[in-house]
């Protein structure tokens, strides 16, 4: 937020540096380091989200105004549904994000620069879904390594 910082509302132009922005450091600070690491990664990897953006991108997809942990963590997102996501609420003014269904009024404010960097990091490493844990890391790394419930 502090790098690119926008406008509100903020204007396509925008999103649009914001994603170059945190793809090109996708490329080239966070893909060498996977690289590294690469023959010790399962096969196939899954993308599982912890944390505030990706159980509210979680609430907002199933359109859930009260924390529900076990909808939250059944909820699955393609990264056509998160461009919608980000592309409507980049849309929207501060006033307009803080009553979007499922999107907590004191995080309409960082919601957008979150929102961008999961769906550059799906696309820019051909993730297919997004999973959302609630329980942090840990139940992350178990959670993806899981058959689907």
């Amino acid at each position: 937020m502090e790098t690119l910082p926008h406008s509100d509302p903020p204007k396509p132009e925008e999103l649009a540096d914001c994603r170059t922005w945190v793809k090109n450091f996708l490329r080239t600070k966070v893909a060498p380091k996977l690289e590294e690491g690469r023959l010790h990664l399962p096969s196939p990897i899954l993308l599982v989200g912890t944390g505030g953006t990706a159980t509210i991108l979680a609430r907002i997809e199933a359109q859930m105004q009260d924390f529900d942990r076990a909808q939250i963590e059944k909820t699955r997102l393609t990264l056509k549904r998160l461009t919608s996501h980000v592309e409507h609420l980049w849309s929207l003014p501060l006033e307009q994000r803080r009553n979007v269904i499922g999107l907590p009024g004191n995080r309409a404010d960082v919601i957008l620069t979150g929102a961008v960097i999961l769906e550059m990091a799906m696309e820019t490493f051909n993730f297919s879904e997004l999973r959302v844990s609630t329980r942090g890391l840990r139940f992350a790394a178990l959670l993806g390594s899981a058959p689907l419930l």
